[in-house]
Formats: C-alpha cells, structure tokens, sequence
C-alpha cells in the first residue's frame, strides 16, 4: 500500500465525516490523527479501508493504539476486532479507565 505525500491529495472519504471542517484547507497530511480517529469513531468498513489505502496500516495503528484519541465504546471495541487488538492495549480505552470510564 503506498502512501500519498502531495499536498492537495486527500482520501476518498465523504465530506459528512468532517461537517465542521473546512475541507479545501485542510491538511490531510498533518491531520492525520484527527482524520484517523474520525474514521475509526464515525465511519464504516469502506472508509476505514480507505483510511488504511491512504495513510498506511502501520500509521492508523499507531493512531489507534497510542494516540490520546476517543472512540465511543461501541467503536473502540469494533476497531479492536477488526485490528485484532485487545482494548487493553490501547491508550483509548487506559485512559478510560483512569477517568472511571469516562463519559457515557
């Protein structure tokens, strides 16, 4: 899987997932925390592929597991069956736990 480095390009992903955002500025590129975490918490099968086709797997791994993201519960725990990851091992999922669980 290659990995785009221009600096117009962007992923095929539809612009309801990024409702506030404006789309002809955004950086893609240096978003891509943002942009990961709003796939794997809003989007389905299709655009997380799409996700993996763009920034790489071994890059939304990395999100998934040690960047200081939210995933609602539901989610986290189906990005954790579909990487194959315990939910334990991401820093999502610790970091609910140390607040209690967090929000609802």
């Amino acid at each position: 899987m290659s990995r785009t480095n221009q600096n117009n390009a962007r992923p095929n992903l539809p612009d309801r997932l990024f409702w506030e955002v404006n789309l002809q500025t955004l950086d893609w590129q240096l978003a891509y925390r943002s942009v990961i975490e709003r796939v794997l918490d809003r989007g389905n099968d299709q655009e997380i592929d799409e996700l993996i086709r763009f920034y790489g797997l071994e890059k939304v791994l990395s999100v998934f597991t040690t960047a200081p993201i939210y995933l609602m519960d539901h989610r986290l725990d189906l990005a954790c069956e579909r990487f194959g990851i315990k939910k334990e091992d991401t820093l999502c999922h610790q970091r609910k736990i140390a607040r209690g669980k967090g929000w609802l």
